[in-house]
């Protein structure tokens, strides 16, 4: 692990290329989505350098608000964190979210392999050894994020997702950290 780091900020407009598709059996799905729509999605929104965000990788967006146990339905979408009052181009996709708590966690290591998930669980042991948050209940989200290579050609990724502070706001939190 590079670093970890919760950040309270947005609230963000996600905006790219979405669809929904059963989680755990989609990467073929989701693979060929990326292929097709990324140079066109990420073209866009470079050209629209005055809404970027604090938050400017590429990323994978996964929406698990449609998600139960019967249909298995995860949202992808291949875009970025924007301003939230950024206007949606033609064609494109969008996902309002509000202000929170994001964990976020970067690692050494490029799409190959399972390292997303590698990030994934170090993100969440992370969480786990915190005690202090929970999965947001506003809108329960992840993201992968695919910063471009350093100066040296090294490829690094990065794994985000929503919590809200355990028990009341944040004076809960100012007691623990004491």
């Amino acid at each position: 692990m590079e670093s970890f780091e919760i950040v309270n900020c947005g609230p963000y407009r996600f905006i790219g290329k979405a669809m929904f598709v059963r989680a755990g059996k989609s990467d073929a799905l989701c693979g060929a989505l990326f292929e097709k729509y990324s140079d066109w999605v990420f073209e866009t929104l470079d050209g629209m350098k005055e809404y970027a965000s604090d938050a400017p990788h590429n990323a994978a967006f996964l929406d698990w608000s449609r998600y139960d146990q019967k249909n298995g339905l995860m949202g992808y979408t291949i875009g970025r964190f924007m301003k939230a009052d950024t206007p949606v181009p033609e064609d494109m996709d969008y996902i309002d979210i509000p202000a929170g708590f994001i964990a976020k966690v970067f690692i050494e290591g490029d799409v190959e392999g399972d390292v997303t998930g590698d990030a994934c669980k170090m993100l969440r042991d992370e969480i786990k050894r915190l005690d202090i948050y929970r999965p947001s209940r506003k809108l329960w989200w992840s993201a992968e994020i695919y910063p471009k290579p350093d100066e040296n050609g090294v490829s690094h990724i990065g794994y985000y997702e929503s919590y809200e502070l355990k028990g009341r706001k944040g004076n809960w939190l100012k007691r623990k950290q004491k």
